[in-house]
């Protein structure tokens, strides 16, 4: 009798997992894989990218290859829902009433998109940016001289930004803290993004809330009502401000969570033969010896390896360092470790790029956060990598001057 394997989440990292067991031609598996959308995985990086720069389709986002090699080893089931699973007798229900009973489950329910609660934010002409629908329905919108408001000023929201000043719109950029990417990177990386974007035409209001959003069928414009006062017109409006981990199905199965799906190095939950991989799960990371939660696509990837060797019989841990990175404009911005466990920072300039170091209370680098070309940056970065990987505490001095640390 085949092992059955249920994979609820059909994102990056639940579909990767799929692949790769499909992959293995000679294990005796069933694989389901369970999706709320009508698409095949597909990677989420390029839907504020490519997408919405009319540059990128549905066929340049997909995780598995076109050839059917894995269609023809998993029952997809497409634009369905868990609707719960029952860690003790080990079956999944669907939203349709099917009940499917696994061996082995994979949570991959990845991240909800948070909503915008004031007036008029659930209007026509609103629009949230999570899905490849999504993007589509707001490139559809994105044409030259139009008017668009992006309510957040994190890394979406600038790359939706970006896309749109490519486009020929009219931009303006609301955030709510008193400066950009405020809870992610340093202030003088957030002001050398913020410069990037005003030099190719956005605008930005920061330290203030949009506290109504107008809209009317008339010829009159949609109009923002801000906190300190000031209205501003749009014709369309994109929130991005931030997601949350989808746990509501482990929660009402009775797992351990906390800020996410409580998952040890090897992704194992607090429940019999059940895992879990990418944004929603809280894992234990050996390098950094205590839990994270990481919402990017190494870390999707990193996790679905891990799981799909675990169910495989390969003993596997994560504990590869965290990486992310944002395209603005000609620039790149990368990070990698966890900047917010660090509590000193070192600063180096090289030619038109900046680095910042991240060292913890004992001198230990625990991130690096650089903005500037990749051909300069990305060397520095590797190299930060294996440092933290080895929990090294590098020469303040040698890191000023750019030298190498290794």
């Amino acid at each position: 009798m085949s092992e059955r394997i249920v994979i609820i989440g059909a994102g990056q990292s639940g579909g990767r997992v799929a692949q790769i067991l499909a992959s293995n031609a000679d294990t005796n598996m069933s694989i389901t894989l369970i999706g709320s959308e009508p698409h095949r995985p597909y990677n989420r990086p390029p839907l504020s990218k490519g997408v919405l720069l009319g540059k990128s389709g549905l066929d340049d986002c997909l995780v598995w290859p076109q050839d059917g090699s894995v269609e023809s080893r998993v029952m997809f089931h497409a634009g369905r829902r868990a609707k719960s699973f029952d860690a003790r007798q080990q079956s999944v229900e669907l939203d349709n009433g099917t009940v499917l009973e696994y061996d082995k489950l994979v949570l991959a329910t990845g991240s909800r998109v948070r909503h915008l609660s004031v007036p008029g934010a659930g209007a026509e002409g609103v629009y949230t940016l999570r899905t490849f629908d999504d993007a589509e329905r707001i490139a559809r919108q994105f044409r030259t001289g139009k008017r668009l408001l992006v309510v957040g000023g994190g890394f979406v929201g600038l790359e939706i930004a970006a896309a749109a000043r490519a486009r020929g719109l009219e931009t303006v950029v609301v955030e709510a803290t008193h400066r950009l990417l405020s809870r992610i990177v340093p202030e003088e990386v957030g002001a050398a993004l913020a410069r990037y974007h005003e030099e190719a035409g956005v605008s930005f209001r920061v330290g203030s809330m949009v506290e109504e959003l107008v809209t009317t069928s008339s010829r009159k414009p949609n109009a923002a009502v801000l906190s300190n006062g000031e209205t501003l017109p749009y014709d369309l409006a994109v929130v991005g401000v931030g997601v949350t981990a989808d746990t509501a199905l482990a929660k009402a199965a009775g797992l351990d969570v906390q800020v996410g799906i409580r998952a040890d190095s090897s992704l194992r939950t607090s429940a019999p033969n059940v895992f879990a991989c990418g944004d929603a799960v809280s894992f234990w990371h050996p390098v950094f010896e205590r839990h994270v939660r990481v919402e990017a696509w190494h870390n999707a990837e990193d996790h679905a390896r891990v799981v799909a060797d675990q169910l495989l019989g390969r003993p596997a841990v994560c504990n590869t360092v965290p990486f992310f990175w944002s395209d603005q404009y000609d620039r790149s911005m990368q990070i990698v470790g966890i900047p917010h466990f660090g509590s000193e920072l070192v600063s180096c300039t090289l030619n038109d790029a900046k680095i910042l170091y991240h060292l913890d209370a004992y001198g230990v680098l625990v991130a690096a956060t650089a903005l500037g070309h990749d051909r300069v940056i990305g060397r520095k970065i590797s190299e930060a990598r294996r440092l933290i990987m080895r929990k090294v505490k590098p020469d303040p001095h040698l890191m000023k001057q750019g030298r190498s640390l290794l």
